[in-house]
C-alpha cells in the first residue's frame, strides 16, 4: 500500500506517510462506530448476510482503489471500506455457530493459523505478482480472488443466529492492575500499528533499489516467526508465570526494534524483524494469561471486551504517531521510539506485578 501510494499515486514521502496512516485507521474507525448497529442486524436476520455484505462490499472498494488517480480519491475509498469492514470476525463468528461445542476450541485455532498463514502468504504473493502484473492488476486480481469466495458463500453457505448472550450482573470495578494491564494492551498495540504500516518504507530507505518481492519478505517475516514461534512460547506462558513471560517477550522486542534503528542493510532489517515476530508471539498471549489469571470468571468476558477497546484505541493512534516520526526522523528515530516504548511496558508489568500481590484483579 504505501508504495502504491508513493509509485503510481506519485505522492511525496510526506504525503505517503500521513495517506497510509489515514488508509489504516478510517476502515477500523468506521468500523468500530457502526459495530453495534451490524451486530444487532446479525442477531435479528443471521450472520450470512453481513458477512456477505463485507465480502461484496470489499471487491468493489478493491476494483475502485485499481481506477484511483490521487491519493485522496484512495483515502475517500478507504474511509468507504469502514462500512465493509469485520469479515474474518464475522467468519470466526459463523465457524463457532456451526462447530460442535466440543470442536469449538479447535475450529478457532485452526481459523488463527489459516488467518496467519495468510497475512505471510499475501505480502509475498504481492512481491512476487506487483512486478509482473502492476499494483492496479493485482487489486483488481485480489478482487477477483474475493468474488469466487463471495460467489461459493452465497451459494454453500447455512445462515446462521447467534444465541442470546447472558450478561452478569454488575459492571466490572476497575482496579490499579487492571488500569495498569490495560494501558499494557494500548501502549503494545500504538507501537505494533506505529512500525509496521510504513515497513515497505522502511525498506526503501535503508535501499532504494530493493525489489518489491525482498520487500514482501520484510512484510511477512513478522508474521512467520510469530507462527513459527506461538506453540512453544504459548507452552512456555503455561509454565512459567505470565508476567516472567511477558517481560522476556518484552525485552526481545526491545532488541528488534533496537537493531531495526540502526541497521544499515535489508537483510539484517529482516533478521530484526524476525526477533519482533517472537517477542510479538509471546506478547500478547501473556496479556491475555495476566486477564486471566486475576479476573473473576464470571466477569472475564467484560474484561476482554474492555482490552479489546483499548487494542482498538492503539490501532487507530499508532499509525499517526509512525507517520510523524518516519516524516521527522526516518526509521531511526520510529524504531528508536518503538523501542523506548517498549521500556515503558516494562515498567508498566513491573508495576502491575507489585500491585497484583495486594490481591486478584476484582474485575
Amino acid at each position: 500500500m504505501p508504495l502504491f501510494i508513493q509509485n503510481e499515486l506519485h505522492a511525496n514521502a510526506t504525503i505517503t506517510n500521513w495517506v497510509m496512516s489515514l488508509c489504516v485507521v478510517l476502515p477500523y474507525l468506521v468500523g468500530l462506530l457502526l459495530a453495534p448497529f451490524w451486530a444487532r442486524l446479525a442477531d435479528k436476520h443471521g450472520a450470512k448476510p453481513w458477512l456477505l455484505r463485507s465480502g461484496w462490499g470489499s471487491v468493489l472498494v478493491l476494483l475502485l482503489m485499481s481506477i484511483v488517480q490521487n491519493p485522496y480519491e484512495l483515502v475517500i475509498l478507504k474511509l468507504l471500506q469502514g462500512l465493509f469492514v469485520g469479515f474474518i470476525s464475522i467468519a470466526n463468528s459463523v465457524l463457532i455457530q456451526l462447530s460442535p461445542r466440543a470442536k469449538i476450541g479447535q475450529t478457532v485455532g485452526l481459523m488463527g493459523t489459516v488467518t496467519s498463514l495468510a497475512m505471510i502468504a499475501a505480502p509475498l504473493i504481492g512481491g512476487f505478482l506487483i512486478p509482473l502484473m502492476s499494483f492496479r492488476l493485482t487489486l483488481v486480481f485480489s478482487a477477483a480472488i474475493l468474488l469466487i469466495i463471495c460467489i461459493i458463500l452465497q451459494r454453500r453457505l447455512p445462515n446462521t443466529k447467534a444465541a442470546p448472550i447472558k450478561h452478569s450482573s454488575g459492571k466490572a470495578p476497575i482496579s490499579l492492575p487492571l488500569v495498569l494491564l490495560l494501558i499494557t494492551a494500548l501502549l503494545v498495540e500504538v507501537t505494533s500499528n506505529a512500525t509496521t504500516p510504513y515497513i515497505a518504507l522502511v525498506v526503501r530507505q535503508i535501499n532504494a533499489s530493493t525489489g518489491d518481492f525482498l520487500i514482501g519478505c520484510a512484510v511477512a517475516v513478522t508474521g512467520l516467526f510469530s507462527l513459527l514461534t506461538a506453540k512453544a512460547l504459548g507452552i512456555i506462558a503455561n509454565r512459567w508465570p505470565a508476567a516472567i513471560t511477558l517481560l522476556g517477550a518484552t525485552v526481545l522486542g526491545i532488541c528488534g526494534f533496537t537493531i531495526a534503528a540502526f541497521v544499515g542493510t535489508v537483510a539484517l532489517f529482516i533478521v530484526s524483524q524476525g526477533i519482533v515476530g517472537i517477542s510479538n508471539a509471546g506478547v500478547s498471549p501473556s496479556i491475555q494469561n495476566q486477564l486471566t489469571q486475576h479476573t473473576d470468571h464470571e466477569h472475564i468476558s467484560q474484561t476482554f471486551s474492555l482490552i479489546q477497546k483499548f487494542q482498538t484505541v492503539g490501532i487507530v493512534i499508532g499509525p499517526f504517531i509512525g507517520a510523524l516520526l518516519n516524516i521527522r526522523g526516518g526509521y531511526r528515530m520510529l524504531f528508536s521510539w518503538a523501542a523506548g516504548s517498549y521500556a515503558v511496558v516494562i515498567l508498566l508489568i513491573i508495576m502491575h506485578s507489585f500491585a497484583a500481590r495486594n490481591g486478584k484483579i476484582k474485575a
